[in-house]
């Protein structure tokens, strides 16, 4: 009678098939495992530039409430200018403002400042910069040195657009308005890298008071 033969191991082709389809579960995994990183990194990369524009917003539409100007004060005119930084859209802003109050800081030396949003090209020139700056004691002589921040980066646009009444400008004062007239409502609009817009509308309360506002803007001193 003739002896069965065992086998005891596997051939080279069922080892060279089980070697293919685990490559492919493999490489399936790894290009899972790609994609989705690439998916979190993208969608945190969004995130950071709303979250950046909503802040920048957030911040001039709040400075925008307490916007003032007074025709007794030269220091205090509002003005805005257009311009382009290679081909994408730019505005500076100037104004003057109540000051808001700041936890982490001493005490201010006066209740408004004088502040100015301006655009610069990023280090490529890919992209626009909006910086701030803030001079405090603005209708005193004085040697404090304004402050300049960086608010927002990596953005293809920075526009602003004033209501006075009747009709948009881009530019402040308009033909026949003085510039110590503050605009009714300032629209901030932001283009982001990829090209969306975002606009947002901030009305100015004390347009139309401008004659009334006569202050120096120095702090009174602390009662003793």
């Amino acid at each position: 009678m003739r002896a069965r033969r065992h086998r005891n191991g596997f051939t080279l082709v069922e080892v060279l098939l089980a070697l293919a389809i685990l490559s492919v579960v493999l490489l399936l995994l790894f290009s899972a495992f790609t994609g989705a990183g690439r998916t979190r990194e993208v969608l945190s990369e969004h995130s950071r530039e709303f979250r950046q524009i909503r802040l920048v917003m957030d911040r001039v539409g709040t400075e925008f409430q307490g916007a003032l100007a007074s025709p007794y004060r030269q220091e205090s005119a509002f003005t805005c200018r257009e311009d382009q930084f290679s081909g994408k859209p730019a505005a500076t802003l100037v104004f003057t403002a109540f000051r808001l109050p700041e936890a982490d800081r001493a005490r201010p030396p006066a209740d408004i400042a004088k502040i100015r949003y301006f655009p610069r090209l990023s280090a490529d020139g890919s992209t626009l910069e909006v910086h701030r700056e803030q001079s405090d004691l603005p209708f005193l002589e004085n040697r404090i040195p304004s402050q300049e921040s960086l608010v927002a980066e990596g953005l293809s646009g920075f526009r602003i657009e004033l209501y006075d009444g009747t009709q948009w400008h881009r530019e402040w004062p308009p033909q026949g308005r003085s510039k110590f007239n503050l605009p009714k409502k300032v629209a901030i609009e932001i283009i982001g890298r990829r090209g969306e817009t975002f606009r947002r509308e901030v009305p100015i309360p004390l347009a139309g008071q401008e004659g009334e506002i006569i202050f120096s803007g120095r702090r009174r001193a602390a009662a003793p």
